[in-house]
């Protein structure tokens, strides 16, 4: 558990800096990206050189801003502040090739602003990172480390950390309206 609490606090700290220091490690492009307005009832795009992206609006099916009581089978495993992460036993998910568990739901304000899940191996690793890349764009690396990944997509940050010492990795999707005002010391925003 102190685990957990410890990767969620280090992911809660590199939201608040990650945007700012993968927006300064971005590939140099043809085009500069821009944002398209937004049709009715949609959600946000960016636009990449051949490539309108719409940013995720949920994680396999529960949408940004849902309550925590309507998302079923959930239990609450830490509360810090106006911050709650909780799981649901016994889910594996799939992205690309990669089957994960471990899968840990950020609610900020008692609404579903973040996820994060853990996946063994460089294989799944490369998986994700390709199915990533596939969906939206090649990733910026976060201060020059390449197995420290980030997509950032108009609202939605994607994270894809990956330790070649302990062979583990962490997939996150921040939705930042929600979630910045919980991801500061003690579930407040941060100063």
């Amino acid at each position: 558990m102190k685990l957990r609490a410890v990767i969620l606090a280090g992911l809660c700290c590199l939201l608040a800096c990650g945007p700012a220091a993968a927006k300064s490690q971005s590939p140099a492009k043809s085009h500069p990206a821009k944002k398209a307005a937004p049709a009715e009832n949609d959600q946000e795009t960016v636009e990449t050189a051949g490539k309108v992206i719409k940013e995720p609006n949920a994680f396999h099916g529960t949408k940004w801003g849902t309550p925590m009581a309507a998302v079923p089978d959930l239990t609450v495993v830490e509360k810090d502040g106006q911050a709650a992460y909780a799981t649901v036993d016994g889910v594996v998910y799939r992205i690309g090739d990669a089957f994960l568990g471990n899968v840990v739901y950020g609610f900020c304000q008692d609404k579903f602003a973040a996820v994060m899940v853990e996946y063994q191996g460089a294989k799944a690793h490369d998986s994700i990172r390709k199915f990533l890349v596939g969906k939206y764009t090649p990733p910026v690396e976060v201060e020059g480390r390449p197995y420290d990944l980030a997509w950032p997509l108009g609202n939605v940050l994607i994270r894809l950390e990956f330790s070649k010492d302990k062979n583990a990795g962490t997939l996150s999707y921040f939705y930042q309206p929600l979630f910045t005002p919980c991801a500061g010391p003690g579930g407040t925003a941060p100063q």
